[in-house]
């Protein structure tokens, strides 16, 4: 079972408030870098992939963005099949990707600003497990 750990990332000390924001909360709780910064850098990559038309992240920040942002920083992507989130490896630090929704995951661990463990169940018990991003070491 994975333990869960209530944290926003940063996200209110920063000013905002919400939701829609578990890209930007993740980031920041693998990577300690500032709420603000990263906001703010995956609101410009977000506007610049889509011409504009999707010209801030309020709404969410979407798959390609995501995976852009991070593997040009160096993080690895693992794709899983079949897998739920409990299956996701227990030691380091990983951002983990279920329907819908991305969580930080240290040290076996779920950081998040709810406990999204169960959310999207499935027969399991527990959401699927797309994949998971690995930090560079």
């Amino acid at each position: 079972m994975l333990d869960y750990v209530q944290h926003d990332g940063g996200r209110e000390d920063a000013g905002f408030r919400g939701r829609s924001d578990c890209v930007v909360r993740a980031i920041c709780l693998i990577t300690g870098d500032a709420y603000t910064d990263v906001r703010q850098d995956l609101s410009y990559l977000q506007k610049k992939m889509t011409g504009g038309l999707y010209p801030s992240i309020s709404d969410g920040v979407m798959t390609p963005v995501h995976y852009l942002y991070l593997t040009s920083k160096g993080w690895e992507l693992t794709l899983t099949k079949s897998a739920y989130l409990p299956d996701i490896p227990r030691d380091g630090h990983h951002i983990a990707v279920i329907p819908r929704h991305v969580m930080a995951v240290r040290e076996g661990a779920v950081w998040d600003a709810w406990d999204s463990r169960f959310s999207r169940r499935t027969k399991s018990g527990y959401p699927r497990l797309l994949g998971y991003y690995t930090p560079p070491v």
